[in-house]
């Protein structure tokens, strides 16, 4: 059984995907110093771009989370068994990344606790301000298939936030990001200690060098790569074009395996231009809004026994810093010229499964 178990659970835009891509880098180095980061096999068989124990924690909590069906839960079970195995397995200490375990109620964090079996769990968190947050996570809905405007989007989540967070399934953005409630839950769960790692956007070395201390894990440098894109941000001509698209997509019935083919071209497409347009902020009807939620959350998180590592100034939100131009219709008309001509351009892909099956169809023929 392991020594200790070092959960990080997020949170969502903080920088997970980075820390996932450098920790799957050195998790030899992390063995010489004792330390298991466990590489999923549906990583090691290329079906994923970033080695993290979500998919395997759906086999274990399934439809705690909204967004998983009972029959993906099933189909995960398997790799949950197999990641509990060798934590067990292992006599130090265990590292296990998963931001989506950030929005999973009490109830469900303890039986995460139970199932572990250690006695020593430490759960480290990673965030950011709520104002460089909320513009990724619409524009995430956005690269997801959905197309409401970010006003509508910000709406929708002061209802929520106005709900029972610790029990409402809708409100779990907010589970997340009301960091003081976040803290208390995993620490009324039974963490040993929680750290609350700042995310001070660059350089991203700072951010490493911030979760390593938190999770008491031996240097790491950062290692760039080209090749990974997977969650640079659009700007905010191009997340207008792609919401367009989207309901483009639904109204015209596109199958949903097309329409996600089209918009990951689109989004590579847009990522290789130059002249690309101004970032997604906050609207200016909802900035004083978010500031106060900002204040909120960052004043309840100063009086839990949270362990800050990095400077809580990150997190603060300034609605002067989100003083830039919408926009322009030149901007946006580039933004759908460049769409248009990915869209003209791109080869239709079909399945392996779609492959196989027509090959058999004509071998079948009489």
């Amino acid at each position: 059984m392991a020594s200790k178990i070092v959960l990080h659970i997020g949170l969502q835009k903080s920088g997970t995907t980075f820390l996932q891509h450098m920790l799957q880098d050195n998790h030899e180095t992390l063995a010489a110093s004792d330390v298991l980061y466990p590489i999923p096999r549906d990583w090691q068989r290329g079906r994923r771009t970033v080695a993290n124990h979500e998919w395997a924690s759906y086999g274990l909590l399934g439809t705690e989370y909204p967004w998983v069906s009972e029959l993906r839960a099933a189909k995960e079970e398997p790799s949950w068994r197999a990641l509990l195995e060798q934590v067990r397995a292992c006599p130090g200490t265990v590292l296990l990344s998963a931001e989506a375990l950030s929005v999973i109620r009490s109830d469900a964090a303890s039986r995460l606790f139970t199932t572990l079996g250690a006695d020593d769990v430490e759960v480290v968190i990673t965030a950011r301000s709520l104002g460089r947050s909320l513009p990724s996570l619409w524009q995430q809905h956005i690269r997801n298939g959905l197309s409401g405007s970010f006003d509508s989007y910000l709406k929708r989540l002061a209802r929520q936030r106005d709900a029972r967070i610790e029990t409402d399934p809708d409100a779990h953005i907010w589970r997340a990001f009301v960091l003081s409630g976040l803290v208390r839950r995993w620490s009324a769960a039974g963490a040993s200690k929680v750290s609350v790692v700042t995310s001070p956007g660059r350089p991203p070395q700072l951010l490493l060098d911030r979760f390593t201390q938190a999770a008491g894990l031996p240097g790491l440098t950062h290692t760039p790569v080209a090749d990974r894109q997977a969650h640079t941000g659009l700007t905010a001509p191009e997340t207008l074009v792609l919401a367009s698209l989207n309901a483009a997509f639904r109204e015209r019935s596109w199958p949903k395996g097309k329409a996600d083919r089209a918009r990951q071209a689109i989004t590579e497409s847009f990522q290789a231009r130059d002249q690309r347009g101004g970032k997604v902020t906050v609207p200016p009807a909802w900035r004083s809004r978010v500031a106060e939620w900002s204040k909120e959350d960052l004043d309840a998180l100063q009086k839990t026994e949270a362990h800050i590592v990095g400077d809580l100034a990150d997190l603060h939100y300034d609605p002067a810093a989100d003083e830039t131009d919408p926009a322009t219709p030149e901007e946006t008309a580039r933004a759908g010229a460049a769409a248009a001509l990915t869209l003209l351009h791109a080869e239709p892909r079909e399945s392996t499964l779609h492959r196989n099956t027509r090959r058999l169809r004509r071998r079948l023929k009489p």
